[in-house]
């Protein structure tokens, strides 16, 4: 998942230096408005002559939760994710199931008498340390998938955030809330809602930076 990043920044690429050029060298106008004629003509070719909201108000909305049920990229690494989580499971589950045959074993030799007190002292302190570090490992992965999905939803967030700067390049909206379930907007117009476009804007950016023959 660390790679993640690297993906989001390519995928990104175009935004963060179009952003860099607008905001941290401070370039001319006739520069900047070059540059807003430039992300105006991407998003032109995107939506393909499909109407994007317009911006009758200067404030807009986006509701991150369908961003993330729909964006093509989360997708993606949510699938790489779930597929982890499985994986490990399967791991956890093969070596909880030798664990509990052994204990199946141990039981048969101490009530059939097969095994000597100081080997049944032994075997039963060794089985002792087994659960024990069964449960430790168990822990210390559901702490390391709990922290990868917390990246992916950090990544999602940073991907959301550049293409809002990118979509917003010409200053229409002077604020963009988030209006997913639970935020603190309780109420707000559906004419204010630019999700759709964010996630046109996004999709449509990660397939173009996909290899032609992964698009197939």
């Amino acid at each position: 998942m660390k790679n993640g990043n690297i993906i989001v920044n390519i995928i990104f690429g175009v935004a963060i230096v179009i952003l860099f050029v607008l905001y941290v060298q401070k370039p001319s106008v006739e520069k900047k408005k070059s540059n807003v004629q430039d992300t105006v003509a991407v998003l032109d070719t995107i939506f393909n002559d499909e109407p994007m909201v317009e911006a009758n108000f200067p404030i807009a909305y986006v509701v991150v939760d369908s961003v993330m049920q729909n964006y093509l990229f989360f997708k993606k690494l949510e699938k790489q994710l779930q597929n982890l989580v499985s994986a490990e499971e399967s791991k956890l589950q093969k070596k909880a199931e030798a664990f509990q045959k052994d204990v199946q074993d141990f039981q048969y030799q101490v009530e059939n008498r097969i095994i000597t007190t100081a080997d049944a002292q032994a075997k039963q302190a060794e089985l002792e340390q087994r659960q024990q570090n069964l449960y430790a490992e168990q822990q210390k992965k559901q702490q390391e998938l709990a922290i990868k999905e917390q990246k992916l939803q950090e990544q999602l967030i940073d991907s959301v955030n550049a293409c809002i700067k990118f979509y917003n390049a010409d200053g229409k909206y002077k604020i963009i809330l988030n209006n997913a379930y639970q935020s603190s907007v309780l109420y707000a117009e559906e004419q204010l809602n630019i999700t759709n476009d964010i996630l046109k804007v996004m999709n449509a950016r990660y397939n173009a930076s996909q290899p032609a023959q992964a698009k197939k």
